[in-house]
């Protein structure tokens, strides 16, 4: 079947893969209490990340360029209650048009990246600015780049284990990546290959999953926000406000409008 929007074949899959990741949510919640709402996250899926502040009553509308990502955020809303805190709609960062103005505007899980030319990058910065309410906070992760792991020769195609993640009602699923680094745009065409093994280890389905991100190295981005008019506040190595180090996954950056 064919898939209209970008992410919108992630949508069946996406919270199974991913049901490990909550590393980050404590963070962003506490950012959202003490802005006192209400938030805006951009990229914002199927709503891992703004479910868990509107379950802490603060208010969020979340913005995601897939459709069914939406649709998928709206039912958890639902199910879950809180659909009067959470308004889910679909729409492109780099183009947003909104009449509210955010105490915090954020981008989890390295939604940034999804920008894939310097262009995107400073009109989705621009529209952050916009939308920010005077004296607001704009709070984002990156990837780190690994230089060591960007090779461009065929050892880069070979499929690496990424994670195995358990699944409701038994089996597991088994998460392999396939990168495809180009130097030159800094794209990292990336393929996840997802697994779905029985108990008995029969894998029972195996789907494919391509995701392309642009690698923003930290002075890069820096300079970018600087340039995008924004006073950079901080850059954490970790959610737990930790220095940058040689061995930071994740670029958490906070920043002001200037």
């Amino acid at each position: 079947m064919p898939f209209d929007f970008p992410y919108d074949d992630w949508a069946d899959i996406y919270d199974a893969v991913h049901a490990d990741l909550t590393h980050d949510i404590d963070f962003y919640v506490e950012l959202a209490r003490e802005s006192g709402g209400p938030v805006l996250e951009l990229g914002c899926g199927t709503g891992r990340i703004s479910l868990a502040i509107a379950r802490e009553g603060v208010a969020v509308a979340g913005i995601d360029i897939s459709p069914r990502m939406i649709e998928v955020a709206q039912e958890k809303a639902a199910k879950r209650g809180l659909a009067e805190r959470c308004v889910f709609q679909s729409g492109d960062m780099a183009a947003l048009q909104l009449a509210e103005r955010f105490p915090l505007v954020i981008m989890p899980f390295r939604s940034f990246q999804s920008m894939l030319t310097t262009e995107e990058q400073r009109q989705a910065l621009a529209r952050v600015r916009e939308r920010l309410a005077p004296g607001g906070m704009f709070v984002m992760d990156t990837f780190n780049p690994d230089v060591s792991s960007l090779v461009t020769d065929e050892q880069s195609r070979l499929a690496y284990h990424l994670k195995d993640v358990e699944r409701e009602g038994g089996g597991t699923l088994v998460v392999w990546g396939q990168n495809g680094w180009d130097p030159v745009t800094q794209v990292n065409e990336m393929r996840l290959i997802i697994e779905e093994v029985s108990d008995e280890g029969v894998v029972e389905r195996r789907l494919l999953r391509d995701v392309d991100q642009r690698y923003t190295f930290r002075y890069e981005m820096e300079h970018l926000l600087e340039l995008c008019g924004f006073d950079l506040e901080a850059v954490y190595g970790d959610f737990d406000g930790g220095p940058v180090t040689g061995e930071t996954e994740d670029l958490v950056w906070v920043a002001r409008a200037a």
